[in-house]
């Protein structure tokens, strides 16, 4: 049996010491309503008692916490920690809790140092604040834009002036040289719209996105990657549900396979988000796009059976928390494709590609086999642009077999 770190207020006194002897108790009650065992909630409040005594012998106040110096405290000190304590990453909880209660000043943002660098921050904040694009999108977009930059100006001085179609092209046929189709494709799309962004603030008098070259999508010249139904089902059911983490994964892959969601609308869906009386999930899609899907009966009781029976207490409204303590929310898009990778192997079946995607795709398949249209496949996976859902005109090949005709002379 695992015995949770539940600590009384006299338990804490002989370790408060220091600068932050005000702040052990908070601590030690956020890592207690995380889940933390026993031996690591003691190893971790421990190892915060040891960096205030050491704030203290260098008579450092609490405001003058922050990363650099947690890092020589790690450094100086590497020999003392406990051994459940994980000191980076406790002592990073720590600062983000301090920071939380303004114990101390909240972390300085970045000041760029270069021309590059306040280009860069700029056009985040158009892709984010105007573009309503999320983070993890802009920041697929910032590499590209650093590289043509430093490319077009190696001195560091950046001068939109004085750029001319000809740098534009340049850059594309240099960058893309050495880069894959879908890479290739990236820096296309990137470029057009940092160079449509110049042109909104201002920055340059003549708009060069058409002088951006097109770049030939190969995402058309393969086919798609899905299971047939059977195998989705095996994979489905390979979950434990007799385990917590099995009925959580169980609820997880439903909604990949039911619902085509992309694995970051999976990992963003919060409680407020069900709603059980209509039956109806809130969706947060691609450019800030909401919509309501139908929550399928099989769905629905795998969430209620998650909710109810598997997912840790916890402050977070996200629907999904990771299995061990701290029970924090899944960390990005990456969890749920491990999800998926896992419950790919635990079911004995190979594919090339073993993301969330792969459920999406294999639930188009399944529409298109089943006499559903372009159009209504692109009303399920919620595709912006026909365009987007014309890859799966190529996939159904029993059918297109069917419908050949005969060769003249051939075996009928």
């Amino acid at each position: 049996m695992v015995h949770r770190f539940h600590p009384r207020s006299g338990d804490l006194q002989c370790l408060q010491v220091g600068p932050l002897a005000p702040h052990l108790a908070g601590f030690a009650a956020l890592l207690s309503r995380q889940g933390y065992c026993l031996v690591s909630g003691w190893g971790k409040v421990r190892l915060v008692a040891q960096l205030s005594k050491w704030m203290q012998r260098r008579r450092l106040a609490p405001n003058q916490l922050d990363e650099q110096r947690v890092s020589v405290f790690l450094k100086t000190c590497r020999r003392w920690i406990p051994p459940h304590a994980a000191g980076q990453a406790t002592l990073a909880r720590l600062l983000r809790h301090l920071r939380q209660s303004n114990a101390i000043p909240a972390r300085p943002t970045p000041i760029p140092r270069d021309d590059l660098g306040l280009m860069e921050r700029e056009y985040e904040d158009f892709l984010l604040r105007q573009r309503g694009l999320r983070p993890a999108s802009a920041k697929a977009y910032l590499p590209v834009v650093r590289r043509f930059l430093a490319h077009r100006f190696p001195a560091g001085k950046v001068r939109p002036t004085a750029l001319r179609a000809a740098d534009v092209t340049d850059f594309v046929l240099h960058d893309s040289s050495h880069r894959g189709g879908q890479s290739a494709h990236l820096t296309a799309a990137a470029l057009r719209s940092f160079l449509g962004f110049l042109v909104q603030q201002g920055r340059v008098q003549t708009n060069l996105v058409a002088a951006v070259p097109t770049v030939a999508r190969s995402r058309l010249a393969v086919l798609p990657r899905f299971l047939e139904p059977a195998q989705v089902e095996r994979v489905v059911r390979s979950c434990d549900r007799r385990k917590k983490i099995g009925k959580r994964d169980y609820a997880i892959l439903l909604l990949l396979a039911r619902l085509g969601l992309r694995g970051g609308e999976v990992l963003g869906l919060t409680l407020d988000d069900i709603n059980w009386r209509a039956a109806e999930l809130r969706i947060y899609g691609k450019g800030a796009r909401v919509d309501r899907l139908p929550l399928p009966q099989d769905v629905g009781q795998a969430l209620a059976a998650y909710l109810q029976n598997a997912r840790p207490v916890s402050s977070s409204r996200r629907v999904f928390l990771q299995s061990r303590a701290p029970y924090e929310p899944l960390a990005g898009p990456c969890c749920i494709g491990d999800v998926v990778r896992t419950a790919l192997a635990r079911a004995r079946i190979r594919s090339a590609h073993r993301g969330a995607h792969l459920f999406r795709h294999s639930l188009a398949t399944t529409l298109l086999r089943t006499g559903a249209s372009l159009a209504q496949i692109g009303q399920v996976l919620r595709h912006q642009q026909p365009e987007t859902t014309e890859i799966y005109a190529k996939v159904d090949l029993q059918a297109l077999r069917a419908l050949a005709m005969p060769w003249p002379g051939g075996a009928s």
